[in-house]
């Protein structure tokens, strides 16, 4: 078990009754980021987040690891030095990919290939 799964378990346990931290553990761990399609089950098996829109998602479950493992939850340290825009830009390539790969799934070879022209158009624009 990976050290943010024992700590994501050991806080459900504390806060309420053994059954009820099963229940909640198991509606966490169904829950999925609407962007890049990762659940909190991955994220707490593996311990690495898929997205920027992940911290929204799972919000609530991810305070408290937050402030277990950091003691805050709000940011104090440096910035990054990258704009804000080439992490919105990245978001949208991964949203943008994902949706490709769910039309290759689909057979929607058309739409595959309309959403694979905007990834590279994107792309171009970042050179």
């Amino acid at each position: 078990m990976t050290q943010v799964a024992e700590q994501v378990a050991q806080h459900y346990a504390k806060h309420m009754a053994v059954g009820q931290a099963a229940e909640e553990m198991k509606r966490a761990d169904q829950q999925t980021c609407p962007c890049c399609g990762i659940s909190f089950y991955k994220f707490r098996s593996q311990g690495r987040l898929g997205c920027p829109y992940d911290y929204k998602a799972f919000r609530e479950q991810l305070e408290f690891l937050l402030a277990n493992i950091h003691g805050e939850t709000r940011h104090k340290g440096k910035r990054s030095s990258k704009p804000p825009e080439l992490a919105a830009r990245r978001t949208e390539l991964i949203r943008l990919r994902r949706e490709m790969r769910e039309a290759v799934e689909a057979e929607e070879y058309e739409r595959a290939s309309q959403i694979r022209d905007e990834i590279r158009r994107i792309e171009s624009e970042a050179v």
